[in-house]
């Protein structure tokens, strides 16, 4: 592209190379717009906008089903609409994360040297910790979004499915645990939006599910999961069957985005209080292998 910057005496053009393009400019339907110059206080850099029209697209039935957790920070779930679980996979970029709470627990260090007992912290303190640890946040988003998505470009899923955790707000743990600040790090938010970016276009789309009991049901229908108190991430059903709490919610979150998809009802998250039924959006995964029953009627 071809850019106007100033030389020291007059405004010319200068011609210049863009790298980073990923692939939309091999995409034939894809139209590249007017680059903007970026600057920040690390330099500058080219911003390359494309308008995007994908193809209309010809799924697969099946869904990729998400289940962002603490420990997990993804556990991925490829269910078909017969309820059999084709794929599954744990993203969980450690070596970003550890870098991440590495620096955020600096600042606790440093906050207590400098104002001791008793005092405040001046505006901006230890503000480029901050932005590092936001940096690699974006990073961390992007690398789990990704994965996610080409998941799902590969099993040509018809959907991705996330729980519905707007406005959910996590609880404090005990008294000196690290559980709060790990809540501070879980980017729901951040890898849902990015996700749904990348899929639409590939002309995906993404929808969401009511999160309740989606980790405390069996998906096998024996009922409510005992967790263990040591290992949280183990879950225990009433059979006896040791089995991974994230990945028995992302079954589940499979099972609600393929009954979403089939039915198209708008009642999808009414409770049947009045015929003493489970709510509808409770339905785990063994629904999908007996869809006629009377539970979901």
């Amino acid at each position: 592209v071809e850019i106007k910057v100033f030389n020291g005496y007059d405004w010319v053009w200068a011609t210049v190379e863009i790298t980073g393009l990923r692939e939309r400019h091999l995409v034939a339907t894809n139209k590249m717009m007017s680059p903007s110059l970026v600057l920040n206080e690390r330099g500058c850099h080219l911003s390359v906008p494309f308008n995007c029209k994908p193809e209309k697209r010809k799924p697969e039935a099946n869904v990729t089903a998400v289940d962002l957790g603490i420990n997990t920070t993804a556990t991925i779930a490829v269910v078909t609409h017969s309820g059999t679980v084709i794929h599954r996979e744990f993203i969980h970029p450690g070596r970003d994360i550890d870098r991440r709470d590495k620096r955020l627990k600096s600042v606790s260090v440093r906050a207590s040297k400098t104002m001791g007992k008793a005092g405040k912290l001046h505006k901006g303190f230890c503000s480029k910790t901050y932005q590092k640890a936001a940096r690699i946040n974006n990073k961390i988003g992007h690398i789990v979004s990704k994965r996610i998505v080409q998941i799902a470009d590969q099993f040509n899923s018809e959907a991705i499915v996330f729980e519905n955790l707007k406005g959910w707000k996590p609880k404090g743990g005990r008294k000196r645990s690290n559980l709060r600040q790990r809540f501070h790090g879980w980017l729901k938010a951040k890898i849902r939006d990015f996700t749904e970016m990348k899929w639409a276009e590939l002309g995906g789309k993404v929808i969401e599910v009511v999160a309740a009991y989606t980790s405390k049901l069996a998906f096998d229908g024996s009922g409510i999961v005992k967790r263990n108190s040591k290992k949280y991430s183990l879950a225990t059903f009433a059979s006896g069957k040791r089995f991974n709490a994230d990945l028995n919610g992302a079954y589940n979150i499979g099972a609600r985005g393929v009954l979403k998809l089939v039915r198209r009802n708008s009642n999808e998250g009414r409770s049947s209080q009045s015929s003493g039924r489970p709510p509808r959006s409770w339905a785990c995964l063994c629904d999908l292998w007996t869809r006629g029953s009377s539970r979901l009627a």
